[in-house]
């Protein structure tokens, strides 16, 4: 395996995680992708160069990334109304990851006033290199913060060009005190060009032909990005905290013993940290509920691997990992979800990724029971092999390393549950 070559890129992991975030809210998705548009356009028109105008795009995507972790389901006016600790959650979120490390130091500050940061930059000093990349920064997160405020003016019952007097007088309020002048300078040259007004109603895909991959990603720092992504979506509760990083280290060890190919391993690590990226649609109140769903429910919580599916496959290099992420809940007698499969479409990493997620269910510690000891679990394991649910060759396979599995998925399990707990104590 050649591993330093490139997997994916991060315009496709970003953008899946910007799609994921869409399924919290349906709302969220017109909001970020106007934000990102016109923060583009508005630092393109300031003469920014392509690595900033690339790290002004993903900061705009993700500037509500922080509040992914939130107990409700939020309006964008809701997230808006506490945007600040938004932004600071999200760009602790962020900051764990180095290849994100300037993304979370402009969401930190994109919802401030331009005064505000100025005054942060001054107080902070240092080289004059420092202080160029500050001033970058400050004026980034002012292009966004304006194109978040244009966003939340808009009004969908009037013509977009029939507002934009309306809008461009608000924004000329805060010029020099809530938004840089330089950036509402360039807005308001930028606001009499009519079709940028008619794109962000009518184009909101139009906006990722202006970001160009920003940087290759290898399959290791894939697996490291996605570790990440998995967080956010586990995040959201107590109750899956451990569960995707369970999955995908039992996933890959499975798949080790069954001798796939290393980079294939890899790309099993990365389905088990995706898997459930559907499941930011499934409403906390499901999620969490310590009895058994009805009817209604569980049709809600069949809807969370369509949509793992659908947003992976639009990753580039994903192919393979999208079935195997989208699949875990198929069975091989055909009466699984969503899909139906049988086990003449569902191949060796789709099976090794049923057999991962059940196990891990069953096994990690949830706030309403403890894991179950290995007979228990095998015992599962084996009442789903007579259903004609699950492989039982992989069952065996399991069965005949478990403790090696287990151990596996323990250490992962545990290392997510304390970072899960410790974001717990730095809420703002």
């Amino acid at each position: 395996m050649q591993d330093n070559n490139s997997f994916t890129n991060i315009r496709s992991l970003l953008g899946a995680l910007a799609k994921a975030m869409n399924l919290i809210n349906p709302d969220m998705e017109h909001h970020h992708e106007q934000t990102a548009y016109l923060a583009y356009q508005v630092a393109r028109e300031c003469g920014l160069d392509e690595e900033a105008l690339h790290l002004t795009i993903y900061a705009a995507l993700l500037h509500d990334v922080g509040a992914v972790v939130s107990e409700k389901k939020q309006s964008v006016l809701e997230i808006e109304e506490d945007a600040a600790n938004v932004a600071i959650t999200g760009a602790r979120m962020l900051r764990d990851l180095k290849q994100f490390e300037e993304i979370a130091d402009v969401i930190e500050i994109c919802q401030n006033s331009y005064v505000k940061n100025q005054k942060l930059a001054e107080t902070k000093g240092g080289s004059k290199e420092n202080a160029a990349k500050a001033y970058l920064y400050i004026e980034i997160a002012s292009a966004i913060h304006l194109a978040d405020v244009v966003s939340l003016m808009l009004r969908e019952d009037e013509p977009v060009l029939n507002q934009v007097k309306r809008i461009c007088s608000a924004i000329e309020c805060g010029h020099g005190t809530e938004f840089s002048p330089t950036m509402v300078d360039a807005f308001l040259r930028v606001s009499k060009r009519e079709f940028i007004w008619l794109d962000v109603l009518n184009n909101p895909a139009f906006l990722m032909f202006f970001a160009g991959e920003m940087h290759p990603v290898t399959l290791q720092q894939t697996v490291e990005l996605t570790g990440f992504m998995s967080r956010i979506i586990d995040f959201r509760s107590p109750f899956t905290a451990m569960h995707s990083a369970g999955v995908a280290a039992s996933a890959k060890k499975l798949a080790e013993l069954a001798g796939m190919s290393e980079e294939e391993c890899l790309m099993m690590e990365i389905a088990g940290n995706l898997h459930d990226i559907g499941k930011l649609r499934v409403p906390r109140a499901i999620l969490e509920k310590p009895g058994k769903l009805d009817e209604e429910e569980f049709n809600v919580v069949k809807e969370h691997t369509y949509y793992t599916r659908l947003i992976l496959m639009d990753v580039e290099g994903f192919g393979k990992i999208a079935d195997w992420a989208g699949f875990h809940h198929e069975k091989l007698n055909g009466r699984g979800y969503p899909f139906h499969f049988d086990a003449s479409m569902l191949d060796l990493g789709s099976r090794i990724m049923a057999v991962a997620d059940i196990f891990s269910a069953i096994t990690e510690e949830r706030p309403y029971r403890k894991g179950m000891d290995k007979e228990n679990a095998l015992k599962v394991l084996h009442e789903n092999i007579e259903s004609g649910g699950i492989s039982g060759e992989i069952v065996e396979l399991l069965e005949a390393h478990y403790e090696e599995v287990d151990a596996a998925r323990d250490a992962r399990s545990r290392e997510a549950g304390k970072r899960y707990f410790a974001s717990l104590e730095q809420e703002v």
